[in-house]
């Protein structure tokens, strides 16, 4: 790999894609993300774009996983 690849490699990964998603429209889907998936569902499947943000995302990843910790806690019948 020269220089001029390594290059182009690091824009595709900083790039934004059209159907990429800011962090105020994933956190409008997370509620209903995090049901879902604590149901079985596959987020990936469900919302790709919402995952694909996930996985860049530290803030929304961490804010996704303590509302699935929630979910999870309601359908165990730990917290009313």
């Amino acid at each position: 790999m020269d220089s001029n690849d390594l290059i182009e490699l690091v824009k595709r990964i900083y790039s934004t894609h059209e159907a990429d998603i800011d962090c105020d429209t994933c956190d409008e889907q997370l509620d209903c993300l995090a049901e879902l998936v604590a149901i079985g569902y596959d987020a990936a499947l469900l919302l790709p774009a919402v995952q694909r943000h996930l996985d860049c995302c530290g803030s929304c990843r961490e804010t996704f996983r303590a509302l699935l910790c929630i979910v999870k806690a309601q359908q165990a019948g730990e917290l009313t």
